[in-house]
């Protein structure tokens, strides 16, 4: 299992939504660490189940690759861009608590490398500012 601290590098940056549900920040190995955002995690409620995306796995952008489960919803989250998933969170399948306790933190997903870094990047700055 990973930390919080070997997930993201010693510097991580800053976070960038990526809508109203998910969180992405640069590693410093130049993958992008994915998360739930904090408003996500308290709508959803406390999360009781994780599965997370397949480590090696190239997905499609929007393809559904992890399911999460609360008392208050079920469901599928994809990809936010095209690209393969390099890591898992996988202590979350046993103890997703950290989603709800530190979803910056402890609570990262899965850290992918996508296809188009420059896409997502734009995504990220124009979903925080409302423009390219």
């Amino acid at each position: 299992m990973r930390s919080a601290e070997d997930a993201v590098g010693r510097d991580p940056g800053p976070v960038c939504a990526l809508g109203r549900d998910l969180w992405f920040r640069r590693d410093i190995d130049g993958s992008y660490v994915i998360g739930l955002t904090e408003a996500a995690q308290h709508r959803m409620g406390p999360i009781a189940y994780y599965r997370g995306p397949v480590a090696g796995r190239r997905y499609g952008a929007m393809e559904p690759a992890l399911s999460l489960e609360s008392a208050k919803w079920v469901g599928h989250l994809s990809l936010p861009a095209s690209g393969t998933v390099v890591d898992t969170n996988g202590a979350l399948e046993t103890d997703p608590s950290p989603i709800n306790r530190d979803p910056y933190g402890d609570g990262w997903l899965y850290r992918m490398r996508p296809e188009d870094p420059g896409a997502l990047e734009a995504r990220g700055r124009r979903e925080r500012t409302g423009r390219g």
